[in-house]
């Protein structure tokens, strides 16, 4: 074995050491969120493959629930106003009665307009004295109320379950490729030997959660590069795990063709697995996952569940395990792999012969079609000769900017790029950074839902129009036209940089003009001279220096001080007309005022202006134009009052809003609003709960014996 070799198996058995100190999880609950398939009401709009195959549904839809609109709570009769507290039918679980008794103002006979009589008294009046209002009311619960509830209910548990789903969506873009979605199979829990309590499923797929904003839909689908339905032991101590029980159970899952519904086929390995747990262990068929009480006899249910969890170590594990075999075999060390060992891979020179070949094929040439410093020149040239280039850098320094850059340059290079991020935000914003032309030349997948298909969809179809379009003739001359373009332009440039040159080296010579009156630079002269600008004005015209001035000292003086009295300006106003009806020197003032305040308005709001809305906008009388400024300046000041609120969201909030892309948002406000709502009743308990604890206790103690006995109830005891 070469040290290169030996090198790298170090490195190997070093990463495989750090996967394995990762915190085993043991507990479901510890896993960021859960969703029991059990849950899902089998209403309108609500589908699982849980429940049986259905032929209305493609087999790759594991799960699907559509929310629909909330119910409108019916309208009272007319007769029954006054005699119901309205609050009440929103409380489903008692039936709404009504009131024994209500006021009611009505005309006092007595008034006369000039008495102290109140012109409206209050009456008192008695619901059995009004026997027509209790029959208006039990048709209205008979024919109304009781089918809104019914109809309520079930469009409550589609919501619940829609809420959850709308977390997980949440969930996953807030945390990024740092955690996967997973289907769970077969619940098993189990008080082990050696005292662990767990309760994780033993067979897992991996989904994807797909969101159609529009619709208010959610589609659980396998993962698009597979489900990879495999069997997962991990959570079981290694003296715990049956013997090649896990590779066993991989084969046998083969048969399911990486569909974790084949029900016979998951369920058969679910019980062999936990009959070599323990001969004693039992499976259950079902879907609900029940109470969950640990015991020495292992059990396992059915009870498939969506889970969001922290990818674990094992696929880097395995991918460790076969790099160390691909190197113990004397295979060729992958470069990526030997640039983190810093060995020199054997296919490290042909990367770069083949960096070196297109290099001299552009002569070196760098394609950047957006500003560029030397720095990002540099990367350019580190990419021809290495493999790879870290670039670093606090947020909003450019980088975005930089690989927009790069991957114009590797396009018309005629190389291949793939670019990645752990967020598909980070890739939107590079998408919109990459210039015109070339966005159809990008294949954008930023995710797996529909529009992420449809965009894909739309750059390939740009890539083949462009194939479809291609002139190799009208291509050269293009070519040739702007290479002369771009010769031109670079020896513009070298011409200009000459001209700066001399400039900046004229600076460094120190002149003498004026007797002496001005020394320095060309730039210090030029400064003290514009200093003095105010005291010695300027002579416009060419005085011979060898003849006498034809007048005095004193015509001059004068002659001096009438130009100096009569300005440009002042001889302008001297052929302007008196006009009539002057105003008074107040008015006009005013008038100045207001002219200058409009002027520099007119400047501040031509910054950015769209020309077709303001020629839309000069289509209009002068009123709905003020009424249109009134509605934009309280939505600037309502935006600005937002802005100013500590949420870290209201950001990226206002920014989709005013896009014109809320809904998101709106199913966000929806859910949030759902959420307190179901906790209504249980602040209202805790507001009215009190707790009373004598002064000598302490409130330490006390809730450390609180904790553990959460604790013992939790891992089943009693």
């Amino acid at each position: 074995m070469s040290t290169y070799q030996d090198k790298a198996i170090r490195l190997v058995k070093y990463l495989q050491k750090v996967a394995s100190l990762r915190k085993v999880v043991r507990d479901i609950i510890n896993y960021e969120r859960v969703l029991w398939l059990s849950d899902i009401p089998q209403e309108k709009g609500c589908f699982t493959q849980a429940w049986g195959r259905d032929e209305d549904y493609d087999s790759d839809i594991w799960i699907e629930v559509q929310t629909r609109r909330e119910p409108e709570l019916p309208i009272i009769p007319h007769q029954c106003e006054g005699w119901i507290d309205k609050s009440s039918l929103r409380k489903k679980k008692d039936l709404p009665e009504l009131l024994p008794e209500r006021m009611r103002e009505i005309k006092n006979p007595e008034w006369e307009e000039g008495t102290d009589q109140p012109e409206y008294i209050s009456v008192t009046e008695r619901l059995e004295d009004f026997p027509e209002v209790s029959k208006a009311w039990d048709r209205y619960l008979e024919e109304h109320w009781l089918p809104w509830v019914e109809d309520h209910n079930a469009w409550e548990k589609v919501y619940k379950v829609y809420s959850e789903l709308f977390a997980f969506h949440q969930e996953q873009l807030r945390l990024g490729e740092e955690y996967e979605l997973i289907l769970g199979l077969g619940l098993l829990i189990w008080q082990t030997p050696s005292g662990q309590r767990v309760c994780r499923h033993l067979i897992v797929a991996d989904a994807v959660l797909e969101f159609e904003a529009r619709l208010g839909k959610f589609t659980v689908r396998p993962h698009p590069e597979g489900a990879k339905l495999r069997p997962e032991l991990d959570m079981l101590d290694v003296e715990e795990q049956p013997m090649r029980a896990e590779e066993t159970a991989k084969m046998s899952l083969a048969n399911a063709g990486d569909d974790p519904w084949e029900k016979g086929c998951v369920e058969g390995i679910l019980k062999a697995l936990v009959h070599s747990i323990d001969p004693q262990g039992e499976y259950i068929n079902t879907l609900e996952k029940g109470e969950i009480r640990a015991s020495a006899k292992p059990v396992v249910k059915y009870a498939p569940a969506l889970i969001l969890r922290k990818r674990s170590a094992k696929g880097l594990t395995e991918t460790l395990k076969r790099i160390r075999e691909r190197i113990e075999k004397g295979e060729n060390i992958p470069a990526e792999f030997a640039d983190l060992a810093e060995i020199k891979s054997k296919d490290d020179k042909e990367y770069g012969d083949e960096l070196e070949e297109e290099s001299r094929a552009f002569d070196g040439e760098i394609f950047f079609p957006k500003p560029s410093n030397e720095e990002q020149r540099r990367i350019v040239e580190n990419l021809r000769s290495a493999t790879g280039v870290l670039v670093q850098g606090p947020p909003g320094t450019g980088k975005s900017h930089t690989i927009a850059n790069l991957i114009s340059h590797l396009l018309a290079t005629g190389q291949r790029t793939l670019v990645t991020a752990k967020t598909p935000r980070a890739l939107q914003v590079l998408e919109k950074m990459i210039p015109p032309e070339l966005q159809p030349l990008c294949i954008n997948l930023l995710g797996s839902g529909p529009e992420e298909r449809r965009s894909m969809e739309s750059s390939v179809g740009g890539i083949l129009r462009k194939n479809e379009e291609w002139n190799e003739e009208r291509a050269k001359q293009e070519q040739k036209e702007l290479e002369e373009c771009l010769r031109k332009l670079r020896e513009e440039q070298a011409r200009l940089n000459r001209q700066l040159r001399a400039i900046r080296e004229s600076e460094t010579h120190i002149d003498s003009i004026a007797e002496g009156k001005y020394q320095g630079t060309a730039a210090r002269i030029a400064e003290a001279v514009n200093r003095d600008r105010p005291k010695y004005e300027w002579f416009t015209d060419k005085v011979p220096l060898d003849q006498p001035c034809p007048l005095s000292t004193d015509v001059l003086h004068r002659l001096l001080g009438q130009l100096r009295y009569f300005t440009a300006e002042r001889r302008k106003e001297l052929q302007l007309l008196l006009p009539d009806g002057v105003p008074s020197f107040e008015e006009f003032t005013k008038l100045v005022q207001e002219e200058k305040r409009a002027t520099e308005e007119e400047l501040i709001a031509a910054k950015g202006a769209d020309e077709k809305t303001a020629a839309l906008l000069l289509r209009n009388d002068p009123e709905t134009v003020e009424a249109i400024v009134d509605a934009l300046t309280d939505l600037m000041a309502v935006r600005k009052r937002l802005m100013a609120l500590p949420h870290s969201w209201m950001k990226e909030a206002l920014r989709d809003v005013l896009a014109g892309d809320p809904s998101i948002w709106q199913e966000l406000y929806r859910v949030t609003q759902f959420a307190i709502e179901s906790i209504e009743l249980l602040v209202e308990r805790a507001d009215n709960s009190t707790i009373e604890l004598p002064e000598t206790v302490n409130i330490n103690t006390l809730y450390e014996d609180a904790r553990k006995l959460k604790e013992h109830m939790e891992n089943g005891g009693n």
